[in-house]
């Protein structure tokens, strides 16, 4: 009996543990989910209005597309100086450039006739630049690039060697940008002019221009006939465009045979039909291929040389593509003219080094072990990213991450580890997180509608504080992430005061920045109070003009003094006549004065010292003015 008693017992107690690991781990997992919601949405609200930039951030200058090194130097007379020096720089002294060579092989169409040898190809390069405000349309700049003979219909059995094939070199100074416009993309139009003779109708002996039996043309005024020789020739010409460089800046026409597709340029183009996927069964032609059967086609070469190689032939000379140029990661896409030269930009060799560097670099791998109540619940896997787990940022280095952590992710406590592999990241809940408002307090209680609400951004309150801190920055060292943060290192509001809000005394509405240097106690004498006083005592018609002129200046005297108690009306009278005393006396305004002490004292409100005293003060004055 008392083994079962026993065994009962350790059941519960089992029972016990196991429900006290269970609630432990809710608990832990609790204190963790809402930091974790409120660190994810404000990634979401970040990404959707973001209150900074993060490569403003000083240890997050890896992100930084540009350098700020040479604005100190930097100065205005010198950006003229190297302009000039650019543009005098021999090309001698310019890294080496490429050119673009097209050589033609021939002119394929059934269609022209067998006595029509060769063709007029002439290469023309525009450059299509950006629109400005004004422009109704981009304005394109074209610069033509040479003219060449081709072959028309070449048979396959004529060998390429004996005869030299025509060819265009293209120049890099062809790539520029001209009259200040900035180039969006680079065209290559290609043009043949063929020349079709209509054959002579029978009857016509050599060297006869027409018919005899045929009536003459009429004249023209200027006594030309309207048919000569050259009309007997007929003007084809073909075309068709290549992009050379897109908007990106990138080559579209890499090394290579091309087979150019031709169409007659004045004629009406087909509509454009849809891509679709085309079965190919026993031979059946294709429609989309069929294009080359049918149309004029023209058949060359496009290569990629350097300029160097075409004066100084070595054999070990590499040429580099101008593909990679333009797609180079150390520009990042960025427009790779030169604006003043006309030159195009080539990678250094270091950086082709390092894109055909076949040996990876080591990576550190971070791992992050969430801490609760002093003990380790959760780890996660390794990473060999330095991204923030919440914001999902790129921190590219174990310092940015760390810096990062403690300065945007304050709920959590953040210890480093060194580990042999890596790193170790140890993750708990900072107990001492003040999670006080500390920002602008009218942004708490709007008493606006929804016309004027805050959406998005708006004007910045005239209350500005200027701070200006910069103490010596310690170095970068990853010993200072080694133990917890203490209470001085934490962030803490270096503005103290104006994060209350304030309301006015009288109409309760909240003060705004600019007016708590004001007393609100001082707003009973508003200018619209004593403006709405004045008129209602005008409105009065059973009093005289006098007396309204008065009942004026003593309404006025007593909202600006404040005087609201029947104890302070004696003072009143003084100080009313030591203010106004002038100003009754120039408006004849004392028997109305005097009859207004009357009242009060018939109302118990003064005694007859005080009227006396008044009376002698204005006696008083009128003899300092020298009236009787």
């Amino acid at each position: 009996m008392r083994s079962k008693k026993r065994e009962r017992e350790q059941k519960i107690e089992e029972g016990d543990e196991n429900e006290s690991i269970e609630a432990d781990r809710e608990s832990f997992l609790q204190a963790f989910e809402k930091p974790t919601q409120i660190y994810r949405y404000l990634r979401t609200r970040h990404l959707a209005s973001p209150l900074y930039l993060q490569r403003n951030l000083s240890f997050m200058k890896h992100r930084r597309s540009v350098t700020n090194a040479k604005r100190k130097t930097c100065k205005v007379e010198s950006i003229l100086k190297t302009a000039e020096a650019k543009r005098k720089e021999p090309v001698s002294g310019r890294p080496h450039l490429q050119c673009m060579n097209l050589v033609f092989s021939g002119f394929f169409n059934e269609q022209v006739p067998l006595d029509t040898n060769e063709v007029e190809v002439e290469a023309i390069l525009m450059k299509i630049c950006h629109k400005k405000r004004k422009d109704a349309s981009s304005p394109v700049i074209q610069t033509s690039l040479g003219k060449v003979r081709v072959t028309v219909n070449p048979s396959s059995d004529v060998d390429s060697s004996d005869t030299a094939s025509p060819s265009l070199n293209v120049s890099p100074e062809a790539f520029t940008q001209n009259n200040g416009h900035s180039v969006k993309s680079y065209v290559l139009h290609l043009s043949v002019t063929c020349h079709l003779r209509h054959s002579i109708p029978n009857g016509i002996c050599n060297g006869d221009l027409m018919d005899p039996e045929e009536p003459h043309p009429k004249k023209r005024k200027n006594g030309r006939t309207s048919i000569s020789l050259d009309d007997r020739d007929d003007l084809i010409v073909y075309g068709s465009e290549l992009v050379v460089y897109d908007r990106r800046k990138c080559c579209q026409l890499t090394e290579g045979d091309y087979q150019l597709v031709l169409q007659e340029l004045g004629s009406k183009s087909p509509p454009k039909k849809q891509g679709t996927w085309e079965t190919v069964l026993n031979g059946k032609a294709v429609g989309p291929f069929e294009v080359f059967n049918r149309c004029p086609t023209l058949k060359f070469s496009l290569s990629w040389k350097d300029v160097s190689s075409s004066s100084n032939t070595t054999s070990g000379s590499e040429v580099l593509n101008a593909y990679s140029e333009f797609n180079n990661a150390q520009y990042s896409y960025q427009p790779h003219f030169d604006n003043i030269s006309g030159y195009l930009s080539v990678p250094s060799i270091n950086g082709l080094k390092a894109e055909n560097q076949t040996t990876p670099r080591k990576k550190t791998q971070v791992v992050y072990q969430f801490l609760y109540n002093n003990n380790t619940r959760q780890q996660t896997d390794a990473r060999e990213d330095m991204c923030c787990p919440w914001c999902s940022i790129n921190c590219d280095n174990l310092y940015s991450l760390l810096k990062h952590l403690r300065l945007s992710h304050a709920r959590f406590n953040f210890v480093y580890v060194p580990h042999s592999k890596g790193a170790k990241i140890d993750v708990s809940i900072n107990e001492r997180y003040d999670g006080s408002y500390v920002g602008n307090p009218q942004d708490l209680n709007s008493h606006i509608g929804y016309a004027f609400s805050r959406k998005g951004p708006v004007r910045r309150t005239p209350v500005t504080h200027v701070i200006v801190y910069r103490p010596v920055r310690m170095s970068r060292s990853l010993s200072e992430f080694l133990e917890l943060e203490t209470d001085n290192q934490y962030n803490r509001q270096l503005v103290q005061g104006h994060n209350r809000l304030y309301y006015h005394t009288a109409t309760t509405l909240p003060l705004k920045p600019q007016e708590i240097d004001f007393d609100s106690e001082d707003e009973s004498y508003p200018p619209w109070l004593k403006q709405k006083t004045t008129n209602m005592i005008d409105e009065f018609t059973d009093v005289n003009e006098g007396e309204k002129e008065l009942m004026k200046l003593w309404n006025l005297h007593i909202m600006k003094h404040g005087h609201i108690a029947d104890c302070q009306i004696p003072s009143a009278c003084n100080t009313f006549v030591e203010e106004h005393g002038h100003y009754l006396i120039e408006k004849n305004l004392c028997r109305n004065f005097l009859l207004h002490m009357m009242n009060l004292f018939d109302f118990s409100l003064i005694k007859p010292e005080v009227v006396h005293r008044a009376v002698w003060q204005l006696e008083m004055l009128k003899e300092e003015i020298g009236l009787d």
